[in-house]
Formats: C-alpha cells, structure tokens, sequence
C-alpha cells in the first residue's frame, strides 16, 4: 500500500487515484492551499514502481500560481500522459512511489566547471529552440561532460554544436517523497 512521507507526495497521489476514478484533476482554490504550498514554483512529478521510471512529467517555469495546483497537474500527466512510459494501470497504484522535486529558479551558467552534476540540473537550450533538461544526481553521480551530453541528446540538439553557441542553465531541486 502507499504510504506518503510528505504532503507532496500525498498531493499527487491523491490527484492520481482522483484522475483514474473520475477522469477529473480537483485544483484547489487560493482560500483552501496552505501556507507552504501557495508558492509560485516549478516542479517535476516522478512515478516509480520499484526502482522502474513509470513517468515523469514537469516544467522549469511555473503553469499554475501555486505549487499545489502545478503538482496535481504533473502527478497526473506523469501517470497517464507521459509519452516514454505506459500508462498507470489502477492495479499498479498501490506498488507505486512517487518523488516530487520542487525546482529553483534556473540561473545562466557562465562557466561549466561550476556545475555540481550531485547538486544541479542542467536545461540546455540551443538557437533553434531545442531545449534538454536532467535533473540533478537522476542516474548517480557523473561527469559535468556526461550530464550536458545526456542533456543534449534529451532535447535532440546537434551533438557538435560547440557550447559557447548554447544556453545552458542551472538549477537546484528540493526532494519530497
């Protein structure tokens, strides 16, 4: 059975079973959000069943005034949207886990060699509009090298494309299970 550890993790679960039974996402009002959660901020949903990926869905800039909202919207959309995973079928949900990492505020990188890949996510971005984002530490501990060219390949971007000719940004996330 699930057991949530956060409110986060709640959230999302409760949004999920909401959507398989009904068909429907259940927003809440600002009046009925607590304090924490009114935030305006980003976030990424993660479904595991076991140590297997069933979905993960997010954005890096906010959709929803508040984070509540944003985390019924990705918990849902990683459940039954996510186009690199099957959809949650109802007899997987209580073998599921679910992690929600809450994102800071994407900042420019200047110089590469700052990056911290246990401690940053990357977005790279080139001038045709292609973008590739990793989550900070998503496979362990790698290279800076190894997480701009898993975050290349991830938003398509042409792997010679020199990176002086890329926007790359940084962020930090906050982990709730």
């Amino acid at each position: 059975m699930f057991e949530p550890n956060t409110v986060y993790a709640k959230i999302a679960y409760d949004a999920i079973l909401l959507y398989l039974k009904t068909g429907k996402k259940l927003f809440k009002e600002e009046s009925e959000i607590p304090p924490a959660l009114k935030l305006k901020l980003a976030c990424y949903v993660s479904l595991y069943s076991g140590n297997q990926l069933k979905g993960r869905v997010g954005k890096t800039t906010p959709t929803h005034q508040h984070l509540y909202n944003e985390i019924i919207e990705n918990a849902v959309a990683a459940a039954f949207d996510d186009q690199k995973a099957d959809t949650l079928k109802e007899e997987e949900l209580n073998n599921i886990s679910i992690v929600v990492d809450v994102l800071s505020e994407p900042k420019k990188v200047e110089d590469v060699s700052q990056l911290k890949p246990e401690k940053h996510g990357v977005i790279v971005e080139d001038d045709e509009g292609r973008r590739g984002l990793l989550l900070p530490n998503v496979n362990g501990s790698r290279s800076v090298e190894v997480i701009l060219e898993d975050a290349r390949k991830q938003g398509e971007i042409k792997p010679d494309t020199p990176l002086d000719q890329l926007h790359i940004y940084s962020f930090t996330t906050t982990s709730y299970q």
